[in-house]
């Protein structure tokens, strides 16, 4: 038995490093030595209190090296990368279903692998047909993965609205066929406009109820529309328009398991290496473990040029 280091958040605004045990890994099980890890909205939400669940053991998309490895275990080895979970100097995890990277990487920051995985279980359930007409709403760091990925599909259209030019400049780069500024006269005059043709797939990608509350009015009847932003609490919006138009609300939650969305992890391993999604141009913002506080309150605050911010374990 030893100890280990860990990030955790006590209350609304209050980050504390503790010194916790660190048993010997048990059957079935890995010890992950941690190089990086995604500063989430999730993280975020508990710091401000949005979502107050406190204590927080903080963290769930690391990478991070096999420093030890438990009983019974074959697939993985002293060395390998994997996928890694807590805000932690090390770790304990099963070994069932963890697969390792092919090759180490140069940049473990622009490796964490949790984001994608978000974005490829919502894949399965957006439901793409070739030549379809795509909306997205919100250009985040989670927004900008879904046009990495969503640029590569054979859309008849790919529209991005946010608010942030910058962003809106990485979605085109990354194959959105039109980019929208929301909140500008401009901007929503033309989101006005795109209410007479309808889209095919609406993604609310932005958590805001202001544009969830547009997107009933940008999805043609019987079409989809994918809750991938976070919405916090109530909401309110109008079910008329939900009802009679026949709309297809799917919630694309990264923790609801189906038949479809399977060896997520790996999958999302492999497109990495790939280069299929590439965080490098996301990860604009690195800060060492130490100063989670600090990387928290500017995951909240979000300065100009922010998308988002990686913890390094030094």
């Amino acid at each position: 038995m030893s100890t280990t280091k860990a990030v955790v958040i006590t209350a609304r605004g209050c980050v504390e490093i503790r010194e916790v045990s660190l048993p010997d890994p048990g059957p079935g099980e890995v010890q992950v030595r941690m190089a990086a890890n995604g500063i989430c909205m999730f993280e975020t939400s508990v710091y401000t209190g949005v979502e107050p669940m406190y204590p927080c053991n903080a963290g769930h998309e690391g990478i991070g090296i096999v420093v030890r490895v438990g009983r019974g275990v074959r697939h993985l080895k002293e060395g390998d990368w994997v996928p890694a979970c807590r805000w932690a100097m090390a770790e304990n995890l099963p070994a069932e279903g963890r697969p390792a990277f092919g090759r180490p990487p140069a940049d473990p920051a622009v490796w964490i692998w949790e984001p994608v995985d978000c974005v490829v279980r919502a894949l399965y359930e957006y439901d793409i047909t070739p030549g379809d007409r795509v909306l997205l709403i919100g250009a985040g760091f989670m927004g900008l993965l879904n046009v990495q990925a969503l640029g590569r599909y054979p859309l008849a259209e790919l529209v991005v609205a946010d608010l942030d030019p910058f962003k809106l400049q990485l979605a085109e780069r990354f194959g959105a066929t039109e980019t929208v500024q929301a909140g500008t006269q401009e901007g929503n005059a033309r989101l006005e406009e795109l209410k007479k043709r309808k889209f095919d797939l609406v993604i609310e990608a932005s958590g805001s109820e202001r544009a969830l509350q547009m997107c009933g009015d940008l999805v043609r009847n019987g079409g989809r529309l994918a809750l991938f932003g976070w919405q916090h609490g109530m909401r309110s919006v109008n079910m008329t328009r939900w009802h009679i138009g026949g709309l297809r609300v799917l919630n694309t939650a990264p923790a609801i398991a189906s038949d479809r969305n399977i060896n997520t992890m790996e999958r999302s391993v492999r497109l990495i290496e790939r280069g299929t999604f590439d965080l490098a141009p996301l990860i604009t913002h690195r800060y060492s473990w130490r100063d989670a506080g600090k990387a928290l309150e500017d995951a909240a605050r979000r300065p100009a040029g922010y998308v988002k911010g990686v913890l390094i374990f030094d």
